[in-house]
């Protein structure tokens, strides 16, 4: 508790410092010798780094909450009940580059790489900073670098690769390919792993802390193993995946209503709102799917399991009666239920007992499961994916079908994929893609939305300011 009041009153620091001016802007940064300065001491330069995390959770309705619901929307995951024109352009797949709803997390997403570039850079030059600061905030920097190149490959495609704070190279960097941008991911990752601890840093980054808000060694490792098998490098997943799983006296599973609770042994690294009071909420997940009333056109309480999850779960599976909740309309005939994702139980409450959830124990399970068949070991997937099966209720596939085939076991691990990580990082979305069953699904789902699918809406647009600024960048097929 006191480490929380702790991290707490830092945030409330920062955010009140940031209020009145941007550590970096994007564009032309105008405060770059108080950019450099940040670095002549532990504590500034650690607030620049706290300032990126703030901006993730905070910015425009949470990052967390964001990429979940936008994906979710894209894909089969979510109904959509919003008014609100981008709400009903990402349902429908019509984004419209000018006004699309997801250019603001395109923003996000280099504005926290152009910071992680910033503090990377001051870090380098700085000859006063501690090494231990300097190591963590260097590891941390490239870390969060790594992770929002992973998102806006995955979600753009062919993306421009920033690596400096140089404004005048950036604003006319050409897309890189895909392949370069994974290359660079891995080297980020590498360098960061070996440049952070085993153990999570307190608010001072040199002591040790039980709150698992910052990324350690092991979500590192987390996020190499799921760049990995996204990479169809399998045996490097494998092998990744293993040296977080082996750590069971850290991390293991848990029962699912203690999954998501901040700290819970399952977590390798959550988000923590920095100011709940201001908003009486735990989490922006929390208080955007919790239905207290019918579903609204606003931002928040505007969405419902979509059909496609909702048939996804087998019979007696623990997780739809555990993580989707059901609100029921009574001023109706005949009343109406309306489900929604209940993986976080607090819509309001200032009390923190639960943090976002970014990497877990879960997703290692599976990813080693699909690392394990393709690398030709069938046991050893099954008895990852029973580990997952079982917490769920669920009969073992080692009792359900021991003769299982190698394609009845790649789809029963995506299916696992789909009803244990739904609205959880944008998984699913990002699943049906790398799988290739993309258009297989969503031409079947786009019925159900009143909509028709192109392969093109796979990828989502880039901002049209961000062409119209760049020439050299080019916009996705079919905008």
């Amino acid at each position: 508790m006191k480490t929380t009041k702790h991290y707490l009153l830092i945030f409330t620091i920062v955010t009140s410092l940031i209020s009145c001016k941007k550590f970096v802007e994007i564009g032309p940064p105008q405060n770059l010798s108080i950019a450099k300065s940040v670095f002549q001491n532990n504590e500034t330069a650690n607030s620049a780094m706290i300032n990126i995390y703030i901006r993730m959770m905070e910015d425009q309705g949470g990052n967390p909450y964001r990429v979940s619901v936008y994906t979710g929307l894209s894909g089969d995951e979510l109904k959509n009940y919003s008014n609100q024109i981008g709400y009903r352009q990402l349902y429908n797949n019509v984004l419209e580059p000018i006004s699309a709803i997801t250019n603001s997390y395109y923003s996000l997403a280099y504005n926290c790489i152009y910071q992680a570039n910033a503090i990377i850079e001051g870090c380098q030059e700085s000859s006063t900073l501690s090494s231990v600061v300097k190591n963590t905030l260097t590891g941390e920097a490239l870390f969060i670098r790594a992770y929002w190149h992973f998102y806006l490959v995955n979600l753009y495609g062919d993306i421009p690769l920033v690596l400096t704070t140089d404004y005048t190279k950036n604003s006319t960097l050409q897309r890189s390919n895909k392949s370069l941008i994974y290359e660079q991911i891995v080297s980020d990752l590498k360098a960061a792993q070996n440049l952070l601890s085993d153990n999570y840093v307190g608010p001072d980054v040199v002591t040790t802390s039980l709150e698992r808000i910052r990324p350690n060694k092991a979500a590192v490792t987390a996020l190499m193993s799921r760049v990995y098998l996204f990479k169809q490098d399998y045996m490097a997943g494998e092998k990744a995946a293993d040296a977080v799983l082996a750590k069971k006296d850290m991390y293991d599973i848990v029962p699912l209503n203690q999954v998501f609770l901040k700290n819970s042994k399952e977590a390798i690294w959550q988000m923590m709102k920095p100011n709940p009071n201001n908003q009486n909420i735990n989490t922006y997940e929390g208080r955007g799917y919790i239905l207290t009333t019918k579903p609204t056109g606003d931002f928040n309480n505007s969405t419902t399991i979509g059909s496609g999850l909702m048939s996804a779960f087998e019979t007696g599976d623990l997780r739809k009666q555990t993580w989707i909740g059901k609100f029921t309309d009574i001023t109706v005939t005949p009343n109406v239920d309306y489900y929604f994702p209940y993986k976080y139980k607090v819509k309001n409450g200032s009390d923190l007992s639960e943090y976002s959830m970014i990497m877990r124990v879960g997703e290692q399970y599976l990813i080693r499961a699909e690392c394990r068949l393709k690398n030709g070991n069938r046991a050893g997937a099954v008895d990852d994916l029973d580990v997952i099966r079982k917490r769920a209720g669920l009969t073992p596939i080692s009792i359900l079908n021991p003769n299982i085939s190698n394609e009845e076991l790649m789809n029963a691990i995506l299916k696992e994929r789909q009803v244990e990580l739904f609205t959880e990082q944008g998984h699913r979305w990002l699943d049906l893609k790398r799988s290739g069953k993309i258009d297989q699904v969503m031409i079947g789902y786009s019925i159900i939305k009143g909509s028709t699918w192109h392969t093109a809406q796979q990828l989502w647009p880039f901002p049209q300011t961000e062409i119209l600024n760049n020439p050299n960048l080019k916009q996705n097929p079919g905008y």
